[in-house]
C-alpha cells in the first residue's frame, strides 16, 4: 500500500523521470549506429556504450553533456527499477512475466554501471579499474568455472537476442507505445532497430560459445566484438552498414519511447 501510495503522489515526476531516461538511451545508441556505419566505409572503428559515452564527452561541451548524461542515464535505472521490482506493465509472475521482468532488471544493471561510467569520467576518474563483475569473472576463471559461466553468458546473450528479434517482428512495442496515425514508417524503422540489436547479442553469444570471444583474455566482449567480427566477414562491411543503421534506428525507437511510449504507473491494472 504504502508504494502504491509514493507511486500515485509522484506519478508525474516518475513519467518525467522515464522519458528522459529513453532520451539517454537513444542517443547513446544513435552514437553507437552512427560510427558503425561509418566504420564500415572508412578506417574508423566500431564502439559499445562506453566508446559512446567517451565520444560524447569528448564533443563540445562535453563536460556539461556528460552531466545531462549521467543524470538521464540515472533516471533510466529508476525507471528500469521500478519495472521490473512493482511491475508496472503487468507482465505477471508466471515464467514469461518473471522473465521479462528479469530482463529490466539486468537493462537496469548495464545502464546503472554506464552511468557510473560516465560519473568517473566527469570526475576524471580512471574508469579501467576492475568492476565487481570483472572480480567475479577472474575468480570463476580462476576456479576452474570459466567455461561453465562463458556459456551460461551465452545463454543469457542468445535468449536477450532472441526476445529483441521476436518483438521486433511481431512489432510487440505497439502494446505500449501511441504511435501517431499515418506513421507506419516509424513502426517499420523501430523493428528494424530492434531486430539489429537482438542480432548483434545473437552474434555475441557464438562468439562466446565457439571461443571466438572470451572473458579469459581480460577483454570484455560485448557490442564492439560483435560489431568487430561482422567487418571480418565477407562483405563484412555491408554487413556492418546495415547493422550501424539498425542500432542507429534502434536509438531512433528509444527516443520516441520518450515521446509515445505508455508510462504506467497503476498498480492495480
Amino acid at each position: 500500500m504504502a508504494a502504491k501510495e509514493t507511486i500515485d503522489r509522484y506519478s508525474g515526476a516518475l513519467e518525467w523521470v522515464a522519458r528522459i531516461g529513453y532520451v539517454a538511451r537513444g542517443v547513446v545508441y544513435l552514437v553507437i549506429g552512427y560510427f558503425s556505419f561509418k566504420a564500415a566505409y572508412s578506417a574508423g572503428q566500431t564502439m559499445d556504450s562506453k566508446d559512446a559515452v567517451r565520444t560524447v564527452f569528448g564533443s563540445t561541451g562535453g563536460v556539461v553533456l556528460m552531466i545531462v548524461l549521467v543524470l538521464a542515464l540515472a533516471a533510466f535505472v529508476v525507471w528500469r527499477l521500478l519495472q521490473a521490482g512493482l511491475d508496472l506493465d503487468h507482465h505477471g509472475t508466471d515464467a514469461k512475466g518473471l522473465a521479462v521482468r528479469a530482463g529490466l532488471l539486468g537493462s537496469a544493471f548495464s545502464h546503472g554501471a554506464l552511468a557510473v561510467f560516465a560519473a568517473l569520467l566527469v570526475l576524471g576518474a580512471r574508469s579501467e579499474g576492475d568492476s565487481i563483475l570483472d572480480q567475479a569473472l577472474e575468480k570463476a576463471f580462476a576456479a576452474g568455472y570459466g567455461q561453465i559461466v562463458t556459456y551460461a553468458i551465452a545463454a543469457l546473450m542468445a535468449v536477450v537476442g532472441a526476445a529483441h528479434i521476436a518483438k521486433g517482428v511481431k512489432a510487440g512495442f505497439e502494446k505500449y507505445m501511441r504511435l501517431p496515425e499515418g506513421r507506419q514508417w516509424m513502426k517499420r524503422v523501430f523493428q528494424a532497430g530492434l531486430v539489429a540489436r537482438g542480432l548483434t547479442f545473437v552474434l555475441l553469444a557464438f562468439l562466446l560459445v565457439t571461443g571466438a570471444a572470451s572473458y579469459a583474455s581480460g577483454d570484455r566482449p560485448g557490442l564492439a566484438t560483435a560489431l568487430d567480427a561482422m567487418a571480418g566477414w565477407s562483405y563484412g562491411w555491408a554487413f556492418l552498414a546495415a547493422t550501424g543503421l539498425g542500432l542507429a534506428a534502434f536509438g531512433l525507437y528509444a527516443l520516441a519511447q520518450a515521446r509515445y511510449r505508455r508510462i504506467n504507473t497503476d498498480l492495480t491494472g
